[in-house]
């Protein structure tokens, strides 16, 4: 997992979203975390599921179904 920065430090580092896109510009901190070939810019509350299992492949996996979720 990278040191956490701001979406804004990530966006002018040319990360963008899964479909091209830019980051929005916000000072909301984030840092990437890559598990084989993907990698997942990661919020707060990841470090939350990392503290319950510390396991990088659990974390993005619940992030993961709880974006799915939120998507219906």
């Amino acid at each position: 997992m990278t040191e956490a920065r701001p979406l804004t430090a990530w966006r002018t580092l040319g990360v963008t979203q899964r479909s091209g896109a830019r980051l929005p510009a916000s000072d909301l901190v984030a840092s990437l975390v890559r598990v084989d070939s993907r990698t997942f810019l990661v919020y707060g509350n990841y470090e939350a599921l990392l503290a319950y299992n510390c396991a990088h492949r659990y974390a993005l996996s619940i992030g993961v179904l709880a974006d799915r979720i939120g998507a219906r």
